[in-house]
């Protein structure tokens, strides 16, 4: 193993928002009020998420402008993601692919200012699996570590048949795969307090993750890497409600043979749970390999000190710490550590 401090230390949950591909989505128009069609952030929170939005307008954008906080935060890479508009997966599949396609280049010219600190991930137009696998083709050409998606495509689960041939080329490819939702779909009961996104994004990413248990695919596609943010949501700390259904009833048992929680070491899942207690737990249930440091950096819910919250666990042995920090993600994205 590298000795402590010789392996850069990786965020792997950024965000950029880039003109160019914000331009293109702004055309799309969701219309209805069916479930996933409601803009992501409601209206109670608008006025919050604007000023959210003041501070990290360069760093959004701009490469050079996010290079001091990361000094600051101790952090040498960070994986770039574009959290691709929702609107994007209403558009029909031409379209999608051209905006997808917009992302990929404009987050391979990002990369490139900064190679040494950047790692970049692509993003797919999933309304469309056979764009979508062909696009991966392509975004692997131009240098890219991964796609990005979100929980579910036009309120569809992502285990479901349509998404087969999707999950099949990821890991025929072995092309790391981050879930990252957009809000929530079922949300009238969620407009206040944010709880769209407290409450309501942690069980969009344990809905994703039990549609790719229940479905059969992490089964079917065992070499599959699969990253979920913001610690895989609410299932590795209640697996056990899981584990008791399938033990007792047979509908839960249809395509699958483990109980859930034995699932939960195929997954992998960032640090951003603002609670070291959950972080230990999570690191217990799914093991230290599968863990990585990320922020969710630069608007929001921000991990302010990434290394601090790793370094500072009491739990967590030196060896896990310096996994989390750093060395599982430069395995998963090929960095010399």
């Amino acid at each position: 193993m590298a000795k402590i401090n010789t392996y850069p230390k990786i965020d792997i949950h950024t965000h950029v928002a880039l003109p160019e591909v914000l331009a293109l989505v702004k055309n799309v128009k969701i219309k209805g009020k069916e479930p996933g069609k409601q803009h992501w952030v409601p209206k109670s929170s608008m006025k919050g998420h604007a000023q959210q939005s003041v501070f990290p307008a360069a760093t959004l954008s701009k490469p050079k402008a996010r290079l001091k906080h990361m000094d600051k935060m101790g952090v040498d890479m960070q994986v770039i993601t574009m959290n691709l508009p929702t609107p994007s997966y209403w558009a029909d599949g031409e379209t999608g692919q051209g905006i997808a396609r917009q992302c990929n280049e404009s987050i391979a010219d990002f990369v490139a200012s900064y190679p040494e600190r950047y790692i970049g991930i692509g993003t797919v137009p999933l309304q469309d699996v056979t764009r979508s696998v062909k696009e991966m083709d392509y975004l692997a050409n131009i240098g890219l570590k991964g796609v990005t998606i979100p929980s579910h495509i036009r309120a569809k689960d992502l285990g479901i048949k349509k998404f087969r041939k999707f999950w099949a080329k990821a890991e025929a490819m072995n092309m790391p795969v981050y879930i990252h939702p957009r809000g929530f779909t079922h949300d009238e009961r969620l407009h206040e307090y944010f709880l769209w996104n407290s409450v309501g994004q942690p069980l969009e990413e344990t809905l994703a993750m039990t549609s790719l248990i229940y479905e059969g695919i992490m089964d079917d596609f065992p070499k599959l890497k699969i990253i979920v943010a913001h610690g895989g949501g609410y299932l590795p700390y209640y697996a056990g409600r899981t584990d008791k259904a399938y033990e007792s009833r047979a509908e839960t048992r249809t395509n699958i043979s483990h109980r859930p929680s034995d699932y939960l070491s195929r997954f992998f899942y960032d640090t951003v749970v603002f609670d070291r207690d959950v972080l230990a737990l999570l690191v217990k249930k799914a093991g230290d390999k599968q863990v990585m440091m990320g922020t969710d950096y630069p608007r929001g819910e921000i991990e302010e000190d990434p290394i601090g919250f790793v370094k500072k666990s009491k739990t967590l042995s030196r060896k896990s710490k310096d996994r989390i920090m750093g060395l599982n993600a430069a395995k998963m994205f090929k960095v010399k550590a």
